[in-house]
């Protein structure tokens, strides 16, 4: 299938890495990333509405009327102690170029953000820009499909490197943790020999990429481009432009059901499962006002939306490692960490204006926010009844132990003592003992060893408990 050019004559793109830390390093992450030159970003720090985004503005106060307030407040905190999310970032504009076969491509890392959100997950931002534009929009999407790519492993992701004045890199992981941002990478869990499999929210070990592309004045705006956007296909291993649909009525239906057309013909906001793309074939003097969108208030819309993903498949993949019928106290955590999730950062309605509600929309419908947020709670709440009938059942069993003991020792009148036992030395009247007596016996025994046992069991949950919630 003969594909359509398109020249790309600006390339902005935001790649999105999600990883998990320890609650307890909150604090000290945060001194490392301030040692390091990173700043803590409040909205009314108005010194840093142009300090990370290259040629482009951001005006604090829109992003501070474009979210309602109950969210708001969380998204941009004034205090570095508080427990919702803390964004620190830092400016770098380090020149370099990814090499794939013959083709290079000189790009600019802008700025980096750390943002750190509640319930020990957090976010690391990266901005870049082509710097060699014009490119065809095979070249600058081939980018974004090896950048994004964290530790190739397929055929398709291997072949490309990183080469800057500091040395080359094969790997974008590499290019972070070693030069980047090497002083975060002790914070990280799940990160086994480069690996971040452990991660249930990463997807396949990819970034998700955000772009704003300007193509040439005019230029026509296909569907098939379109559609390449959503699937981020650039090249094929061999260097060919590449497209994994060949059928027009599939293509067509995919950008019906991905497209925000809200400015056609002029303007596509493409979003899907692995990228969000903006494409404009308007002049850049008409696009600045839409580069700040991009980098603004659309940047933040993903974001909160990428949060709440997160944060669900990490509840999924949380109660389906649960010992079945043993860890009633997880089963509780749980259902406690839904429940301070839906009541502090979860919202149906989270946009104030128009346009970004219908992006908001579109975002929670291909991320399945809403069916991943119902499953979840169905369950847990379904996980919870079962444990609840399981401890009813320990609980009817142990409360039988005791009333049979209670009953014993009414017999008795209360009273198991048998006046051999006065004299502690003689233990051999024991092989004389009467019918009632050597009932008396073992229900003494038993009683103080089953005494024991639930002592012994009940301080060992404890402190284990204990341990447990210090290590989280």
């Amino acid at each position: 299938m003969d594909l359509a050019p398109l020249m790309i004559k600006r390339a902005y793109m935001t790649f999105l890495f999600p990883f998990a830390y320890s609650t307890k390093n909150r604090q000290k992450i945060g001194e490392v990333l301030l040692k390091e030159g990173f700043t803590f970003f409040t909205l009314n720090n108005t010194a840093l509405e142009n300090a990370f985004y290259g040629d482009t503005t951001i005006i604090h106060e829109e992003l501070a009327q474009f979210f309602y307030p109950f969210l708001e407040d969380k998204l941009f905190p004034y205090d570095m102690n508080s427990p919702d999310f803390i964004r620190f970032s830092k400016a770098f504009y380090t020149q370099g170029s990814l090499h794939h076969l013959d083709s290079r491509i000189h790009y600019e890392i802008t700025s980096i953000d750390v943002t750190l959100c509640p319930f020990g997950n957090g976010i690391i931002t990266v901005r870049t820009n082509i710097t060699d534009t014009p490119h065809d929009i095979s070249d600058i999407l081939n980018f974004i499909h090896y950048f994004r790519v964290l530790e190739a492993k397929l055929r398709e992701e291997k072949g490309a490197s990183h080469h800057f004045s500091f040395g080359h890199c094969s790997s974008t992981s590499e290019l972070l943790f070693n030069y980047f941002i090497p002083y975060l990478q002790p914070f990280l869990q799940h990160q086994q020999d480069n690996s971040y499999e452990g991660l249930p929210f990463f997807e396949d070990e990819r970034m998700y990429a955000s772009a704003y592309l300007i193509a040439e004045k005019e230029a026509d705006i296909l569907p098939e481009h379109l559609f390449r956007l959503g699937q981020v296909d650039g090249r094929t291993p061999a260097g060919k432009p590449f497209i994994s649909s060949t059928n027009a009525q599939y293509i067509a239906q995919y950008v019906q059901d991905h497209a925000h057309t809200r400015w056609a013909p002029n303007s596509y906001i493409i979003t899907s499962a692995q990228a969000q793309m903006t494409l404009t074939n308007l002049p850049f003097e008409k696009c600045t006002h839409s580069i700040q969108e991009f980098m603004g208030t659309h940047y933040y819309n993903l974001f909160i939306h990428y949060f709440y993903k997160m944060m669900l498949l990490k509840l999924s993949y949380e109660y389906s490692e649960i010992k079945w019928g043993k860890d009633k106290l997880v089963v509780n955590e749980l259902i406690e960490l839904i429940t301070k999730f839906s009541a502090r950062y979860y919202f149906e309605e989270v946009i104030v204006r128009t346009e970004g509600r219908e992006i908001s929309q579109m975002l929670r419908k291909l991320f399945r926010i809403n069916e991943h947020y119902v499953e979840t709670k169905a369950t847990l709440d379904s996980l919870y009844r079962t444990q609840e009938d399981q401890s009813d059942n320990r609980s009817n069993n142990l409360l039988f132990i005791l009333t049979v003991f209670t009953v014993v020792s009414g017999i008795y009148g209360m009273n198991l003592v048998i006046e051999g036992w006065k004299d502690s030395s003689d233990f051999e009247s024991i092989w004389s003992y009467t019918l009632f007596e050597w009932l008396a016996f073992i229900t003494a025994l038993s009683g103080i060893g089953l005494s024991l046992v639930l002592v012994c069991f009940t301080g060992f949950k404890t402190v284990q408990n204990m341990i447990r919630r210090y290590k989280k």
